[in-house]
C-alpha cells in the first residue's frame, strides 16, 4: 500500500473526522520516535494525525507527513495549523526528541 494516499487536504480531513469517528491528534513526527508510536498505538482507535508547518525541523513537512502515514493506527494525515484536535502530543515529542539527541551526542563523543 502506498501510504502517501493517507495524506489528505483539510476539507477532506474535517469530513472524515466526523464520518469515521476518528480521534485527531497534533504531532510533529520530527523524527518519528518509538515513544510517539507507542503513544499513538495506545489510543486503540483510528487516528487523524494533524501536522503543522515548522520553521526549524529536521525533516521537511512532506517527509514528516509520510512518516506519520506509515503507521497503521494513523488512518489519515493532514497538514493544518488551525484544525482543532483532541490531544496535542508535541510537548511529549520534544521530550522524546531530547532523549534521542542526548543518546546520539553521547555516542558521537565515544568515537
Amino acid at each position: 500500500m502506498d501510504t502517501r494516499t493517507k495524506i489528505i487536504a483539510r476539507a477532506d480531513a474535517i469530513l472524515r473526522l466526523q464520518d469515521e469517528n476518528l480521534l485527531a491528534v497534533r504531532i510533529d513526527c520530527d523524527p518519528l520516535s518509538a515513544g510517539l508510536a507507542r503513544k499513538l498505538n495506545a489510543y486503540g482507535r483510528p487516528l487523524l494525525a494533524v501536522l503543522s508547518e515548522k520553521q526549524e525541523s529536521y525533516l521537511a513537512t512532506q517527509a514528516r507527513a509520510e512518516l506519520a502515514a506509515s503507521l497503521a493506527v494513523v488512518r489519515y494525515v493532514t497538514i493544518d495549523a488551525d484544525l482543532a484536535v483532541a490531544e496535542d502530543l508535541r510537548r511529549e515529542e520534544e521530550t522524546w526528541r531530547g532523549e534521542l539527541e542526548s543518546v546520539v551526542l553521547a555516542k558521537s563523543r565515544m568515537q
